[in-house]
């Protein structure tokens, strides 16, 4: 689509301009112009986004001025290009999906009469973008701190399981021509230290006699 074929008519006199010559009484910058061009129409339906957007800034009764259209788009254009925006001296990453729905989150808070119109600026639009921002940055650490706990305590039981595998390998086998007697259960073995013990004192003279 070219730009040419958008075609703005004065709500006066009814002149028609087309939208490469409302773009150039816009902005003198060549490079920002086509920006602005490159958004408009070739970035549909975000581009169609940003026309609508731009009609929050209209006052009631009155018509939305060119140099605010200008400065509007001046700073939308290049975010919007570099997928990023810049708020309090930190960058924040937006994609052409948080794009779309931060200004939707602007249309529906003005349909619900939240919203204070018209708009002075591109603050609140950017405040949407930075709470996007941080959502979407918390749901991926939250990925990745769920993926490191996953693989460390796969790694822990592993360790265990070796721990246990080398425990029972290496415990040694007792040789075929001198078997070990069992053992003997714990409570044999304390009556039998029990039994010692009184025998001695006994020997002493500091006990009863066994």
């Amino acid at each position: 689509m070219s730009t040419a074929n958008l075609i703005n008519t004065c709500g006066v006199c009814g002149a028609e301009e087309s939208l490469d010559g409302l773009l150039l009484r816009m902005i003198d910058d060549d490079q920002v112009r086509h920006l602005i061009a490159a958004v408009v129409t070739d970035s549909l339906p975000l581009g169609g986004m940003v026309v609508r957007y731009l009609r929050l800034h209209k006052p009631p009764k009155q018509k939305l001025r060119i140099g605010v259209v200008g400065r509007l788009l001046a700073e939308l254009v290049p975010d919007i290009q570099r997928n990023s925006i810049e708020r309090t001296g930190r960058t924040w990453l937006v994609n052409g999906d948080s794009w779309k729905a931060a200004f939707q989150a602007v249309f529906d808070a003005h349909d619900k009469g939240t919203l204070s119109v018209p708009l002075q600026g591109n603050g609140y639009l950017y405040q949407v973008l930075m709470r996007l921002a941080d959502k979407d940055e918390a749901a991926q650490e939250k990925q990745v701190d769920a993926t490191r706990r996953g693989r460390t305590n796969q790694a822990g039981a592993t360790s265990i399981g070796e721990v246990l595998d080398r425990v029972e390998t290496q415990a040694p086998a007792p040789a075929a021509d001198d078997p070990q007697p069992p053992a003997p259960p714990r409570a044999k073995v304390e009556s039998h230290l029990v039994r010692q013990m009184k025998a001695e004192l006994a020997a002493k003279g500091k006990g009863p006699q066994p």
